[in-house]
């Protein structure tokens, strides 16, 4: 029986070191890739959105500490429909950061590190926010009563800080994910998603091909202080009345919170990915979003 234990823990072991995988991708100065993306959206109650994008990245500086990738949106369509509110906010939403170049550092491995424009990117996206916020009170012309100026400006600048900047370009939607990992079947990594939601990732690895899902990784009181917070930025005035309630709110299931997040890469020689998909759902108070990105190298 010992012998037995002793070799299937030997296969196990075995089986796990085969699935690792060092994502080292290859980068030279002057190299450029450039992808596709298209996505559809499906939001409560209205038909779904196409949104499509072309991302070049260019290695636009080599050192011996690591390199630079300058990564610029040069194209976007939407096919939201002018009675569609929502699917015109979060379409200038993203049409916001087309021809912004966003100068990202790595290791020596290709592993993102930071921003190294970020205080010329500041100024653009600054002016960029105020256009998006003139964008919203056209679409919704009562929340300008209802969400003070000040406080939606600060929640886009928040939103474009240099960390949470970083974290959306290097996300699942970007190819940059996987870069400098050692990644194998069954590791597990934490991270806080585009929508603030703290998340857990689980890596899959066969040969070349990598599969990541996450979940909801969030406690009652993480919950709680997370709509706390969102509505003393937004709604300051109804906070305090909601506050007394959301214990009984969340227990009810009104205030449910849940996301899910499956990508599967199918990674180059170069380490690159040829193509990737990522399918995401959120729920937020019965209201459900599901969105799903089909990636390619041109």
């Amino acid at each position: 029986m010992k012998k037995l234990l002793l070799v299937s823990l030997a296969l196990i072991t075995m089986t796990a070191a085969q699935a690792q995988l060092k994502v080292i991708p290859t980068l030279k100065k002057g190299m450029e890739k450039v992808y596709e993306s298209k996505a559809c959206m499906t939001l409560p109650g209205q038909s779904a959105i196409n949104i499509a994008t072309n991302t070049k990245y260019t290695v636009s500086d080599a050192t011996a500490d690591g390199y630079v990738l300058d990564v610029v949106t040069t194209n976007f369509t939407s096919d939201a429909a002018a009675s569609n509110v929502a699917a015109q906010i979060l379409s200038a939403a993203q049409e916001m950061m087309k021809d912004v170049n966003i100068r990202i550092a790595t290791d020596k491995n290709g592993k993102p590190v930071k921003i190294v424009n970020y205080a010329e990117l500041n100024k653009q996206l600054d002016e960029r926010s105020k256009m998006m916020m003139n964008k919203l009170y056209e679409l919704i012309p009562e929340a300008k009563s209802m969400i003070p100026e000040e406080a939606l400006k600060q929640q886009f600048m928040e939103s474009l800080s240099e960390e949470a900047l970083l974290k959306s370009m290097t996300g699942s939607s970007s190819p940059l994910l996987l870069f400098g990992k050692t990644i194998m079947t069954g590791a597990q990594e934490e991270f806080v998603n585009d929508q603030g939601l703290n998340m857990k990732r689980m890596y899959f690895v066969n040969g070349k091909d990598v599969t990541t899902n996450a979940t909801l990784n969030m406690s009652k009181e993480q919950i709680k202080k997370l709509i706390i917070t969102q509505l003393e930025k937004t709604m300051p005035e109804q906070a305090d009345a909601i506050k007394g309630q959301i214990d009984q709110l969340i227990e009810s299931g009104m205030l449910k919170l849940d996301a899910k997040e499956t990508t599967t890469f199918k990674l180059q020689d170069d380490f690159w990915p040829a193509t990737w998909t990522t399918e995401v759902s959120t729920e937020t108070a019965g209201q459900k979003t599901a969105t799903k990105v089909t990636t390619t190298l041109k």
